[in-house]
Protein backbone atom coordinates (compact mmCIF):
# COMPACT_ATOMS: atom_id res chain seq x y z
CA UNK A 1 0.00 0.00 0.00
CA UNK A 2 1.09 3.57 -0.73
CA UNK A 3 -0.30 7.01 0.06
CA UNK A 4 0.20 8.24 -3.51
CA UNK A 5 0.26 6.36 -6.82
CA UNK A 6 2.16 8.01 -9.66
CA UNK A 7 0.80 6.90 -13.05
CA UNK A 8 3.46 7.05 -15.76
CA UNK A 9 2.41 5.76 -19.21
CA UNK A 10 5.43 5.08 -21.41
CA UNK A 11 5.90 4.61 -25.12
CA UNK A 12 9.37 4.93 -26.65
CA UNK A 13 10.31 7.48 -24.02
CA UNK A 14 13.96 6.59 -23.57
CA UNK A 15 15.16 10.07 -24.53
CA UNK A 16 13.90 11.68 -21.32
CA UNK A 17 12.68 8.79 -19.16
CA UNK A 18 15.86 8.47 -17.11
CA UNK A 19 15.56 12.08 -15.97
CA UNK A 20 11.86 11.66 -15.14
CA UNK A 21 12.43 8.55 -13.02
CA UNK A 22 15.41 10.13 -11.27
CA UNK A 23 13.29 13.18 -10.47
CA UNK A 24 10.73 10.88 -8.86
CA UNK A 25 13.32 8.91 -6.91
CA UNK A 26 14.58 12.17 -5.36
CA UNK A 27 11.22 13.11 -3.81
CA UNK A 28 11.33 14.18 -0.16
CA UNK A 29 8.01 12.36 0.36
CA UNK A 30 8.64 8.63 0.48
CA UNK A 31 5.27 6.87 0.69
CA UNK A 32 4.52 6.55 -3.01
CA UNK A 33 4.60 4.04 -5.84
CA UNK A 34 5.25 4.62 -9.53
CA UNK A 35 3.32 2.48 -12.00
CA UNK A 36 5.51 2.56 -15.12
CA UNK A 37 3.12 1.40 -17.83
CA UNK A 38 5.02 0.34 -20.95
CA UNK A 39 2.74 0.34 -24.01
CA UNK A 40 5.02 -1.99 -26.00
CA UNK A 41 7.99 0.36 -26.47
CA UNK A 42 10.57 -0.64 -29.06
CA UNK A 43 13.41 1.45 -27.57
CA UNK A 44 15.31 1.12 -24.29
CA UNK A 45 12.42 2.31 -22.10
CA UNK A 46 11.87 -1.10 -20.48
CA UNK A 47 15.54 -1.42 -19.55
CA UNK A 48 15.58 2.05 -18.00
CA UNK A 49 12.53 1.27 -15.86
CA UNK A 50 13.86 -2.12 -14.80
CA UNK A 51 17.14 -0.56 -13.63
CA UNK A 52 15.21 1.80 -11.39
CA UNK A 53 12.92 -0.98 -10.18
CA UNK A 54 15.93 -3.09 -9.15
CA UNK A 55 17.22 -0.21 -7.03
CA UNK A 56 13.87 0.96 -5.65
CA UNK A 57 10.85 -1.30 -5.15
CA UNK A 58 8.50 1.69 -5.40
CA UNK A 59 9.02 1.60 -9.18
CA UNK A 60 6.75 -1.05 -10.69
CA UNK A 61 7.12 -2.12 -14.31
CA UNK A 62 3.87 -3.02 -16.10
CA UNK A 63 3.71 -4.17 -19.73
CA UNK A 64 0.43 -3.80 -21.62
CA UNK A 65 1.00 -6.91 -23.73
CA UNK A 66 -0.33 -5.29 -26.89
CA UNK A 67 0.03 -1.70 -28.01
CA UNK A 68 -3.03 0.19 -26.74
CA UNK A 69 -2.12 3.34 -28.63
CA UNK A 70 -2.78 6.06 -26.05
CA UNK A 71 -1.70 7.19 -22.60
CA UNK A 72 -5.31 7.12 -21.37
CA UNK A 73 -5.77 3.48 -22.35
CA UNK A 74 -2.47 2.60 -20.70
CA UNK A 75 -3.57 4.29 -17.47
CA UNK A 76 -6.89 2.44 -17.48
CA UNK A 77 -5.04 -0.83 -18.11
CA UNK A 78 -2.99 -0.36 -14.95
CA UNK A 79 -5.61 1.29 -12.72
CA UNK A 80 -6.45 -1.89 -10.80
CA UNK A 81 -2.81 -2.13 -9.71
CA UNK A 82 -2.89 1.27 -7.97
CA UNK A 83 -2.81 1.08 -4.18
CA UNK A 84 -2.57 4.79 -3.31
CA UNK A 85 -5.06 6.90 -1.41
CA UNK A 86 -4.44 9.57 -4.04
CA UNK A 87 -2.92 9.53 -7.50
CA UNK A 88 -1.03 11.85 -9.82
CA UNK A 89 -0.42 11.54 -13.55
CA UNK A 90 2.72 12.44 -15.46
CA UNK A 91 4.03 12.15 -18.98
CA UNK A 92 7.26 10.26 -19.56
CA UNK A 93 9.32 13.43 -20.05
CA UNK A 94 8.18 15.68 -17.18
CA UNK A 95 10.17 16.68 -14.09
CA UNK A 96 9.32 17.68 -10.51
CA UNK A 97 10.66 19.72 -7.64
CA UNK A 98 12.03 17.50 -4.87
CA UNK A 99 9.14 18.54 -2.60
CA UNK A 100 6.40 18.13 -5.25
CA UNK A 101 4.65 15.12 -3.70
CA UNK A 102 5.28 16.31 -0.14
CA UNK A 103 3.69 19.71 -0.78
CA UNK A 104 0.70 18.13 -2.52
CA UNK A 105 0.17 15.68 0.33
CA UNK A 106 0.53 18.26 3.12
CA UNK A 107 -1.91 20.64 1.44
CA UNK A 108 -4.46 17.85 0.90
CA UNK A 109 -4.38 17.04 4.60
CA UNK A 110 -4.47 20.71 5.64
CA UNK A 111 -7.46 21.66 3.52
CA UNK A 112 -9.42 18.46 3.03
CA UNK A 113 -9.49 19.35 -0.66
CA UNK A 114 -10.48 16.76 -3.24
CA UNK A 115 -7.74 17.99 -5.56
CA UNK A 116 -4.50 19.88 -4.97
CA UNK A 117 -2.65 21.64 -7.78
CA UNK A 118 1.07 22.46 -7.81
CA UNK A 119 2.76 25.30 -9.63
CA UNK A 120 3.36 24.32 -13.24
CA UNK A 121 6.44 25.56 -15.07
CA UNK A 122 6.63 25.23 -18.86
CA UNK A 123 10.09 23.73 -18.92
CA UNK A 124 12.87 24.11 -21.49
CA UNK A 125 16.23 22.58 -20.64
CA UNK A 126 18.05 25.64 -21.99
CA UNK A 127 16.14 27.92 -19.62
CA UNK A 128 14.21 29.76 -22.34
CA UNK A 129 10.53 30.67 -22.14
CA UNK A 130 10.04 29.53 -18.58
CA UNK A 131 6.38 30.49 -18.03
CA UNK A 132 4.67 29.50 -14.77
CA UNK A 133 1.12 28.95 -13.59
CA UNK A 134 0.93 29.75 -9.88
CA UNK A 135 -2.26 29.19 -7.90
CA UNK A 136 -5.18 31.31 -9.03
CA UNK A 137 -3.61 34.34 -10.71
CA UNK A 138 -0.64 34.00 -8.36
CA UNK A 139 -2.62 33.20 -5.20
CA UNK A 140 -1.77 29.76 -3.80
CA UNK A 141 -4.01 30.31 -0.77
CA UNK A 142 -7.15 30.28 -2.92
CA UNK A 143 -9.73 27.53 -2.42
CA UNK A 144 -12.07 26.93 -5.37
CA UNK A 145 -15.24 24.94 -5.76
CA UNK A 146 -15.08 22.20 -8.35
CA UNK A 147 -17.27 24.20 -10.73
CA UNK A 148 -15.08 27.28 -10.41
CA UNK A 149 -12.00 25.13 -11.01
CA UNK A 150 -13.68 23.62 -14.07
CA UNK A 151 -14.27 27.09 -15.54
CA UNK A 152 -10.72 28.22 -14.74
CA UNK A 153 -9.34 25.11 -16.41
CA UNK A 154 -11.09 25.78 -19.71
CA UNK A 155 -8.35 28.22 -20.75
CA UNK A 156 -5.77 26.60 -18.44
CA UNK A 157 -5.72 29.54 -16.05
CA UNK A 158 -5.18 26.70 -13.61
CA UNK A 159 -3.46 23.45 -14.67
CA UNK A 160 -4.81 19.92 -14.60
CA UNK A 161 -1.74 18.29 -13.03
CA UNK A 162 -3.45 17.60 -9.71
CA UNK A 163 -3.27 15.20 -6.83
CA UNK A 164 -6.63 13.41 -7.15
CA UNK A 165 -8.52 10.92 -4.95
CA UNK A 166 -7.89 7.37 -6.15
CA UNK A 167 -11.67 6.89 -6.31
CA UNK A 168 -11.77 9.21 -9.34
CA UNK A 169 -9.53 6.77 -11.19
CA UNK A 170 -11.14 3.57 -9.99
CA UNK A 171 -14.75 4.74 -10.38
CA UNK A 172 -14.46 6.64 -13.66
CA UNK A 173 -11.09 5.95 -15.29
CA UNK A 174 -9.68 8.12 -18.05
CA UNK A 175 -11.72 8.81 -21.17
CA UNK A 176 -9.86 7.35 -24.14
CA UNK A 177 -11.67 8.61 -27.24
CA UNK A 178 -8.64 10.45 -28.68
CA UNK A 179 -5.19 11.90 -28.18
CA UNK A 180 -6.46 14.72 -25.94
CA UNK A 181 -9.05 12.76 -23.97
CA UNK A 182 -6.99 13.22 -20.81
CA UNK A 183 -7.74 16.96 -21.00
CA UNK A 184 -11.45 16.14 -21.10
CA UNK A 185 -11.01 13.74 -18.16
CA UNK A 186 -9.36 16.42 -16.02
CA UNK A 187 -12.41 18.67 -16.48
CA UNK A 188 -14.71 15.81 -15.47
CA UNK A 189 -12.61 15.31 -12.35
CA UNK A 190 -12.92 18.99 -11.43
CA UNK A 191 -16.70 18.73 -11.66
CA UNK A 192 -16.52 15.87 -9.14
CA UNK A 193 -14.65 18.02 -6.58
CA UNK A 194 -16.18 19.94 -3.70
CA UNK A 195 -12.93 21.79 -3.01
CA UNK A 196 -9.73 22.46 -4.99
CA UNK A 197 -6.56 23.81 -3.33
CA UNK A 198 -3.04 24.83 -4.40
CA UNK A 199 0.53 24.42 -3.17
CA UNK A 200 4.04 25.57 -4.11
CA UNK A 201 5.49 22.24 -5.21
CA UNK A 202 6.50 22.45 -8.87
CA UNK A 203 5.56 20.25 -11.83
CA UNK A 204 7.95 20.93 -14.73
CA UNK A 205 5.92 20.43 -17.91
CA UNK A 206 8.49 19.75 -20.62
CA UNK A 207 8.15 21.83 -23.78
CA UNK A 208 11.35 20.95 -25.67
CA UNK A 209 10.61 17.32 -26.57
CA UNK A 210 10.43 17.47 -30.35
CA UNK A 211 8.85 14.00 -30.47
CA UNK A 212 5.78 15.20 -28.54
CA UNK A 213 2.45 15.06 -30.37
CA UNK A 214 2.04 18.85 -30.38
CA UNK A 215 5.44 19.55 -31.96
CA UNK A 216 4.78 18.37 -35.52
CA UNK A 217 1.84 17.77 -37.86
CA UNK A 218 0.19 14.48 -36.95
CA UNK A 219 -3.13 12.69 -37.04
CA UNK A 220 -3.34 13.11 -33.27
CA UNK A 221 -3.71 16.88 -33.63
CA UNK A 222 -6.90 16.28 -35.59
CA UNK A 223 -8.46 15.05 -32.34
CA UNK A 224 -8.49 18.60 -30.94
CA UNK A 225 -11.80 19.71 -32.54
CA UNK A 226 -13.63 16.61 -31.32
CA UNK A 227 -12.26 17.06 -27.81
CA UNK A 228 -13.33 20.71 -27.84
CA UNK A 229 -16.80 19.78 -29.13
CA UNK A 230 -17.20 17.22 -26.33
CA UNK A 231 -16.09 19.83 -23.79
CA UNK A 232 -18.60 22.37 -25.13
CA UNK A 233 -21.33 19.75 -24.69
CA UNK A 234 -20.10 19.05 -21.16
CA UNK A 235 -20.27 22.77 -20.36
CA UNK A 236 -23.84 23.12 -21.59
CA UNK A 237 -25.00 19.81 -20.11
CA UNK A 238 -23.59 20.91 -16.73
CA UNK A 239 -25.77 24.03 -16.71
CA UNK A 240 -23.14 26.75 -17.14
CA UNK A 241 -24.31 30.12 -18.42
CA UNK A 242 -23.57 31.71 -21.78
CA UNK A 243 -20.58 33.61 -20.40
CA UNK A 244 -18.89 30.19 -20.12
CA UNK A 245 -20.26 28.15 -23.02
CA UNK A 246 -20.39 30.94 -25.63
CA UNK A 247 -16.63 31.75 -25.72
CA UNK A 248 -15.94 28.02 -25.76
CA UNK A 249 -18.23 27.62 -28.76
CA UNK A 250 -16.02 30.09 -30.62
CA UNK A 251 -12.93 28.23 -29.44
CA UNK A 252 -14.40 24.96 -30.73
CA UNK A 253 -15.13 26.43 -34.14
CA UNK A 254 -11.65 27.95 -34.37
CA UNK A 255 -10.08 24.60 -33.43
CA UNK A 256 -12.05 22.97 -36.25
CA UNK A 257 -10.88 25.61 -38.71
CA UNK A 258 -7.25 25.13 -37.66
CA UNK A 259 -7.58 21.37 -38.02
CA UNK A 260 -8.92 21.83 -41.55
CA UNK A 261 -5.96 24.14 -42.24
CA UNK A 262 -3.62 21.43 -40.98
CA UNK A 263 -5.11 19.04 -43.51
CA UNK A 264 -4.68 21.60 -46.32
CA UNK A 265 -1.02 22.05 -45.45
CA UNK A 266 -0.34 18.34 -44.98
CA UNK A 267 -1.92 16.26 -47.77
CA UNK A 268 -0.40 13.11 -46.24
CA UNK A 269 -3.09 13.39 -43.55
CA UNK A 270 -5.96 13.61 -46.04
CA UNK A 271 -7.15 10.10 -45.18
CA UNK A 272 -8.05 11.50 -41.73
CA UNK A 273 -10.20 14.32 -43.12
CA UNK A 274 -13.50 12.74 -42.09
CA UNK A 275 -12.65 13.29 -38.43
CA UNK A 276 -12.60 17.07 -38.92
CA UNK A 277 -15.55 16.98 -41.31
CA UNK A 278 -17.60 15.06 -38.76
CA UNK A 279 -16.99 17.67 -36.08
CA UNK A 280 -17.88 20.58 -38.38
CA UNK A 281 -21.08 18.85 -39.43
CA UNK A 282 -21.97 18.39 -35.74
CA UNK A 283 -21.46 22.11 -35.09
CA UNK A 284 -23.49 23.00 -38.13
CA UNK A 285 -26.37 20.69 -37.23
CA UNK A 286 -26.66 21.75 -33.59
CA UNK A 287 -29.17 24.57 -33.07
CA UNK A 288 -27.97 24.90 -29.47
CA UNK A 289 -24.38 25.34 -30.62
CA UNK A 290 -25.43 27.94 -33.16
CA UNK A 291 -27.27 29.86 -30.44
CA UNK A 292 -24.28 29.58 -28.13
CA UNK A 293 -21.95 30.93 -30.81
CA UNK A 294 -24.34 33.76 -31.63
CA UNK A 295 -24.37 34.75 -27.94
CA UNK A 296 -20.61 35.39 -28.00
CA UNK A 297 -20.07 38.79 -26.41
CA UNK A 298 -16.88 39.63 -28.28
CA UNK A 299 -16.34 42.00 -31.16
CA UNK A 300 -18.82 42.36 -34.01
CA UNK A 301 -15.91 41.76 -36.39
CA UNK A 302 -15.22 38.32 -34.95
CA UNK A 303 -18.89 37.40 -34.96
CA UNK A 304 -19.16 38.54 -38.56
CA UNK A 305 -16.33 36.25 -39.56
CA UNK A 306 -17.03 33.16 -37.52
CA UNK A 307 -20.82 32.88 -37.42
CA UNK A 308 -21.08 32.20 -41.17
CA UNK A 309 -18.24 29.65 -40.93
CA UNK A 310 -20.32 27.53 -38.57
CA UNK A 311 -23.17 27.43 -41.07
CA UNK A 312 -21.79 27.57 -44.61
CA UNK A 313 -19.17 25.39 -46.26
CA UNK A 314 -17.73 28.22 -48.33
CA UNK A 315 -17.02 30.45 -45.33
CA UNK A 316 -15.56 27.55 -43.40
CA UNK A 317 -13.22 26.60 -46.23
CA UNK A 318 -12.20 30.23 -46.80
CA UNK A 319 -11.19 30.70 -43.17
CA UNK A 320 -9.36 27.37 -43.25
CA UNK A 321 -7.37 28.48 -46.30
CA UNK A 322 -6.49 31.77 -44.60
CA UNK A 323 -5.41 29.88 -41.48
CA UNK A 324 -3.33 27.49 -43.60
CA UNK A 325 -1.61 30.44 -45.28
CA UNK A 326 -0.63 32.06 -41.98
CA UNK A 327 0.55 28.72 -40.61
CA UNK A 328 2.88 28.35 -43.61
CA UNK A 329 4.16 31.90 -43.14
CA UNK A 330 4.85 31.27 -39.49
CA UNK A 331 6.65 28.01 -40.23
CA UNK A 332 8.82 29.69 -42.88
CA UNK A 333 10.17 32.31 -40.44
Amino acid sequence: MAEITVLLPIFNGAGYLEDTLTSLSCQSFSDFEVLCIDDCSSDESAEIVRRHAEQDSRFIYIHTGTNLGSAAKAVNFAAARATGRWFVYSSQDDLFSADWLEKLHVRALETGADAVLPDVEFYHADGSGQRKIIGVRGDRSAILTGRDAFVASLDWSIPGNALWPIAFLLDHGFKDFGAFADEFTVRLFFLSCAKVAFCDGVFYYRQDNQAAITKKPSAGLLDIPDTSWRLWNLITDSGFDADVHSPFALRTLRATIRARALLLNNPSLSHEAQRVEGTWQSLRASAVFQQSLAAYAGSAFRKGIYLPAARHRGWFETLARVSAFWARRKRAK
